[in-house]
């Protein structure tokens, strides 16, 4: 018996791995770990990266004057050392994220910021007769955009890119904003693994249509293309608010490198970063490109659908879109919990173990490849959280800090700043252990 539980082997493989590395909560640290840490602060809240996390762990976990986030999203923390007078190094994958990233960390001029003036103060003057920027390939589009909305975006584009021809950071300065609010205008919404659809609504039993004319005239009114120019208003408002904000801090030292971080990492100088700090795609099978495909598409990120799969395959062995091989678990504690999954379950009928098997693979050599280029006495921070597959929790904080240790590093430590809830269907099978379910910031040196 652990802790009131009949121990059939799970709880007996957790406690082990928690041994020696879990240490004290600190939930101080819950609201930084994710977007809303710093989401509405100036620059940071151009574009909405829901994985994203608060500038403020700088400080809150003492990160040097080098920083290194191989998994830099829209660049947090990038844009943070900049504003700290620190040096910053980000890697992403995604072609989206490193786009923003490098608009975030790229002052505009005072003739440019005019130029952005001026394309404020004039768009709507003249949205009725602008040509249409081409829709692209995406078969959904008309499906995640209202007729007319879908006429205003690409209208839009189009006066983006011939306001700023000749003019590059100002074309890619207001493509931000116009990125920014494609969600808000579109009839989709980010959730879960993927998108939804706002013509239906979620109830208790599950969705249900709405009414057609009528959520849409409740979501965007009567004049749809004057809700995208409302929309597109605010947002490039904003951004021209916060370019007092580029007036400060070291701008011109941070750099961010589009590509895969497990073989862009090996290219950025050994032993050269006071701190690393990252949070990689949990072991969850959320695929973000999914849930980000609108804004790749629309962007012009993507053109092809084998161009989707070819991010799919190049990107961290988190979902079954990733290319799933025939890789050794690195440690035995994997093996033995892939083991205890229910082999009728759906996460198995999905080929979860292999998935679990290439992801902590991948983990193991990012570890390794970031203790290298940690100078001597330098620290990594990974913000991961835990997942649960067939009734098995999987503790990705625990099983980093061992693989931490056999890369090379001297300690590891796993600090819960919040517990993960738990889906429905697992709940039964995880009851009693939802201590284990958590959200961690995993801190080697």
């Amino acid at each position: 018996m652990t802790g009131g539980l009949v121990d059939d082997g799970l709880t007996s493989i957790l406690a082990g791995l928690d041994e020696r590395v879990l240490c004290s909560p600190r939930p101080g640290l819950a609201p930084l770990v994710n977007w809303g840490g710093g989401g509405g602060l100036p620059i940071h809240r151009w574009h909405r990266y829901r994985e994203g996390f608060s500038p403020a762990l700088i400080t809150e976990l003492g990160l040097g004057r080098r920083i290194l986030d191989p998994f830099c999203g829209s660049g947090s923390i990038m844009v943070g050392a900049a504003q700290h007078g620190r040096t910053a190094v980000g890697i992403d994958v995604n072609p989206l994220a490193a786009f923003v990233a490098k608009v975030k960390l790229t002052p505009i001029d005072r003739r440019e910021v005019v130029a952005a003036t001026d394309f404020l103060a004039s768009f709507e003057g003249v949205m009725a007769h602008a040509v249409e920027w081409p829709a692209p390939a995406l078969r959904i589009a008309e499906k995640v955009f209202e007729p007319d909305v879908l006429r205003a975006v690409l209208r839009l584009r189009g006066l983006v890119e011939r306001h700023a021809e000749g003019q590059p950071r100002v074309r890619d300065f207001l493509l931000v904003a116009w990125l920014s609010v494609l969600q808000h205008v579109g009839s989709y919404f980010k959730e879960g693994n993927g998108i939804k659809y706002r013509n239906r609504k979620r109830v208790s039993s599950g969705y249900v249509a709405r009414p057609e004319g009528e959520w849409q005239r409740s979501r965007f009114g009567a004049d749809q293309r004057a809700f995208v120019c409302v929309a597109y208003r605010a947002k490039l408002a904003e951004m021209l608010d916060d370019v007092a904000a580029w007036g400060c801090g070291d701008w011109t030292a941070q750099r961010v490198i589009e590509g895969n971080s497990l073989e862009e990492v090996e290219h950025v100088g050994g032993e050269s970063f006071d701190s690393v700090i990252f949070s990689p795609p949990y072991a969850n099978r959320f695929d973000y490109f999914e849930s980000q495909k609108v804004e790749l598409w629309f962007g012009g990120f993507v053109a092809t659908y084998d161009d989707m799969i070819a991010l799919r395959k190049r990107s961290v062995r988190s979902h079954l879109g990733s290319a799933l091989g025939d890789d050794a678990a690195p440690l035995p504690q994997i093996d033995e919990l892939i083991d205890l999954i229910d082999p009728g379950s759906y996460a198995v009928r999905m080929r979860v173990p292999v998935l679990l098997r290439g992801y902590f693979a991948d983990m193991a050599t990012i570890l390794r490849r970031c203790r290298r280029v940690l100078r001597p006495g330098g620290t990594c921070h990974v913000v991961v959280g835990n997942s649960a597959y067939g009734g098995v929790i999987i503790p990705t904080d625990s099983l980093i800090a061992r693989l931490a240790l056999d890369a090379g590093f001297d300690h590891a430590a796993v600090v819960p700043v919040r517990h993960l809830t738990v889906a429905p269907q697992q709940r039964n099978g995880l009851r009693g252990r939802e201590d284990f379910m958590r959200e961690s910031v995993v801190v080697l040196s």
